[in-house]
């Protein structure tokens, strides 16, 4: 867990058939990142169709969202969020952000624990860079709460990252609310597997554990989908 401290979150509405966009995110825009000192993986996971309709919980502008982007920083981690900011306006200046979608919200909050199931025979540290058809993602309000541990044993669940609250104040974009981000990592069918879970999250959410902001499935983003056909 050492490796990665923090991870930054992008959550915005759905992109819909914009294949251009996709295109140019997967193949431009997110790969660019890899510059930064910090940054060790990013992913891009989508709600379209049926993902939409599968949502556990949605609240206030989180109940749009359609897609999440992730990267995930480690040191130097303050040096890296600054650069993040700073690149993103460096590629607009050179026409390398053509298309700047509206922002549900940024994020970025500290790795607080992570596990792996044994089924995924990986440790749990290097669960995202393990290829995952999707993620459930459960969005939070307040501190985190305790771990399920009852998540490992669900057929078609790898392993569960969560991170906590933000450890300091940033400027805009960043969102500064306490929340927590939890990703479920789903190696079988994400609706299916998030059908099977959805006990199991409901019943975290009447015990008082926790408040939902957003829960949901994400499909990943396969990156040779982006080629033209």
């Amino acid at each position: 867990m050492a490796r990665v401290k923090v991870g930054v979150f992008s959550l915005t509405l759905p992109v819909g058939e914009d294949a251009d966009y996709l295109r140019w995110h997967l193949l431009d825009h997110m790969p660019e990142q890899f510059r930064l000192p910090g940054i060790q993986h990013a992913s891009r996971y989508i709600a379209d169709g049926a993902y939409l309709e599968a949502r556990l919980a949605g609240e206030g502008p989180l109940a749009d969202v359609g897609n999440l982007v992730t990267y995930l920083v480690g040191d130097p981690v303050e040096e890296t969020l600054a650069d993040f900011i700073a690149l993103g306006g460096s590629l607009a200046a050179a026409g390398r952000f053509p298309d700047r979608r509206p922002s549900l919200q940024l994020s970025a909050l500290p790795l607080v624990s992570c596990a792996a199931a044994p089924a995924a025979m990986v440790s749990a540290e290097v669960l995202p860079w393990r290829p995952h058809r999707g993620v459930l993602l459960l969005v939070e309000a307040g501190e985190p709460a305790p771990d399920d541990p009852e998540l490992l044993d669900v057929p078609g669940v790898a392993g569960v990252w969560r991170y906590g609250v933000p450890d300091t104040q940033r400027p805009a974009p960043w969102h500064n609310a306490p929340h927590v981000m939890t990703l479920v990592y789903l190696d079988q069918d994400p609706l299916a597997t998030t059908a099977t879970l959805t006990p199991l999250v409901e019943r975290r959410w009447r015990s008082g554990a926790a408040r939902p902001l957003f829960a949901g499935p994400l499909r990943s983003m396969i990156e040779w989908e982006v080629w033209p056909r």
